[in-house]
């Protein structure tokens, strides 16, 4: 499928930021805060970020920016790991699928946000049990419990029938809400139960959007960005300075800003700094890569690395401004501290989040804000992770390069009827088994690859040569160095820690059985078998009378991966294919095994 390139720069540069701050932004740095002494997680995340994930970016938007091509046949650089692609657009069609369900739960929550009342606010509803807690009782005797629930998952027990429940002990409205009425969730993995149709009607409007923003390419999705981009920022400005207007906000931002230096003696806030610094950019998903593939061959990307990587780090401490100055008030206004606010996935979105909500003034305002926040978050997060599945699907089948939007429907498709398994009553134990599983370890192991591979078997010289050729500068000593020392001993440093701090996955108080951890491995497993299986194959069909003659041609860059001069180049301000006249008389584009 001919790429085509940005209309304008910053077209790229928005669509890159918008997958990068992402609803996880608003989610996980919060609570990697609490958990890790406030502002003394942002010490080291700051450090990282300069130091570890700025090399790993511009090293992505440098080898796709060159290839001018996806995830998958930038590997031309060096074949037998064209398995790396491949796994990541499998992670890819995972995650795009997860996302799509939490956003169809968000707009739900949203539509929701229009009632007279909220209805986590109250235990007035039909689904509420007699044990429910309400926050709008003034009886102080709910505070202690109420306080409790914020932080644990209380379990309810299902018969086969899911209307009759069982409460094993009282959870607050907004819980009861979320599992009650938006799960509707059974007893486990063991009883799937039938499909949540409101939630289903939600995802069939996600997929249609997503159809819509992606099918027309960048010439779409890159002026999306502006507005999916700009909502979420416009509301965290608001949120900021509305809270910091309430009583109580100060000492949440005091929470968030004071570093706690005990903490710092931890090994642990550093892991979780340097690895929430390397992946908030979504280093190894592809994504960097994908959108660097439409940009002009001699834009100087490695200024592209520096602003958005620091651009999102800044949106991340801001966005943690607004979330604890909103926390503190709350905190304030229930007699609680901030640190009681401590949850993390789920829980903290669905249960948390709204509850919080409820002792806002405004509630439905407020909702509704919130609400669409994360929507737009999460399209800015979904629309480019579908363009890495349809661009590696258009560069593996040429033939289809004039049928864009049949590819994206396939895709859309096969993607909507996977995640209907998702919206089932036992739906949240299957996400939850699959997204434990996903990422771990694949994502480690292909960027440390990647690193291993670019550095060394291709060659930083090499790679120099590419980065001159393009826009007529090196780039610092230090970034080499980085690239082929620092980047991947700190991606193995994260990838020992996670195997030795591995537990099993859980939801709540649900332990998952053993077969279920055996397919959630299978599952992390089945990204990583085309890397070594494609890799076999490539030195295998290489040149050669010998293994070690076959393994030396097979990592030598095929003819794909051409020498381009800025003559390709063409004006930003024109989208069409990139140089036709010259893909003519090349070969055709090989295969994976190519």
């Amino acid at each position: 499928m001919a790429h085509e390139r940005w209309r304008h720069h910053l077209d790229y540069v928005i669509v890159l930021l918008g997958f990068a701050v992402g609803s996880g932004t608003f989610v996980k740095f919060p609570y990697l805060c609490m958990r890790n002494g406030g502002g003394a997680f942002l010490i080291p995340f700051v450090m990282f970020t300069i130091i570890g994930t700025i090399p790993c970016v511009f090293l992505e938007m440098v080898i796709g920016q060159y290839s001018q091509s996806g995830p998958v046949n930038v590997w031309n650089l060096c074949p037998p790991f064209k398995g790396i692609g491949v796994g990541t657009v499998i992670i890819m069609f995972l995650y795009t699928a997860s996302y799509s369900v939490i956003f169809a739960w968000f707009a739900y929550y949203f539509y929701n946000s229009f009632s007279p009342s909220l209805p986590w606010g109250h235990c007035g509803n039909p689904w509420n049990t007699e044990t429910c807690i309400s926050h709008t009782s003034d009886d102080n005797s709910t505070l202690t419990e109420d306080t409790e629930m914020l932080t644990n998952s209380t379990r309810v027990m299902y018969d086969a029938d899911p209307t009759n429940i069982t409460s094993v002990a009282g959870m607050t409205a907004t819980e009861e809400f979320w599992r009650l009425q938006v799960l509707q969730v059974t007893d486990g993995l063991e009883t799937i139960g039938g499909l949540r149709w409101p939630i289903a009607v939600c995802l069939l409007i996600t997929y249609v959007t997503l159809f819509l923003c992606v099918f027309k390419g960048i010439r779409v999705s890159g002026k999306l960005v502006y507005v999916t981009v700009a909502v979420p920022y416009m509301l965290m400005f608001v949120f900021l300075v509305r809270g910091c207007l309430l009583p109580g906000s100060a000492e949440g931002i005091y929470y968030y800003v004071y570093p706690r230096f005990e903490k710092l003696l931890e090994p642990k806030i550093w892991i979780e700094a340097c690895s929430f610094a390397l992946y908030s950019l979504g280093i190894g998903f592809g994504c960097v890569i994908t959108l660097s593939g439409h940009s002009r061959f001699n834009n100087n990307c490695f200024k592209d690395a520096i602003q958005v990587t620091l651009i999102d780090m800044i949106s991340t401490i801001l966005f943690g401004f607004a979330f604890f100055a909103v926390i503190g008030h709350v905190a304030y206004k229930r007699g609680m501290s901030v640190a009681d606010f401590e949850s993390s996935g789920f829980n903290l979105i669905f249960i948390v989040f709204p509850q919080i909500l409820t002792y806002l003034p405004l509630p439905q305002v407020w909702a509704v804000f919130t609400f669409l926040m994360l929507m737009t978050l999460e399209i800015d997060s979904l629309v480019p992770a579908f363009e890495i599945v349809v661009a590696a699907a258009g560069d593996q089948f040429r033939g289809l390069a004039e049928r864009r939007w049949l590819v994206t429907a396939a895709i859309i498709v096969l993607n909507f009827l996977y995640s209907l398994l998702y919206i089932t009553q036992g739906g949240i134990y299957i996400l939850t088994l699959v997204d434990w599983f996903t990422y771990f370890p694949s994502i480690a192991i292909f960027v440390i690859m990647e690193c291993l591979v670019v550095g060394w078997c291709y060659g930083t010289e090499r790679l120099q040569e590419d980065i001159n050729s393009m826009w007529g500068k090196s780039v610092p000593r230090v970034m080499i160095i980085s690239i082929k020392f620092i980047c991947p001993l700190l991606l193995l440093v994260i990838f020992i820690y996670s195997l030795y701090s591995y537990r099993p996955p859980r939801y709540g108080d649900y332990d998952f059985p053993p077969w279920a951890t055996a397919i959630g491995w299978m599952v992390s497993i089945g990204s990583l078998v085309p890397l070594p299986i494609i890799f076999c194959l490539t030195v295998l069909r290489s040149s050669g009378s010998t293994l070690k003659m076959k393994l030396k041609h097979a990592l030598v860059p095929n003819t794909s991966w051409i020498q381009r001069t800025s003559s390709d180049c063409t004006t930003d301000e024109v989208l069409q294919p990139m140089a036709p006249e010259h893909e003519a008389n090349l070969p055709s584009e090989p295969t994976l095994n190519a």
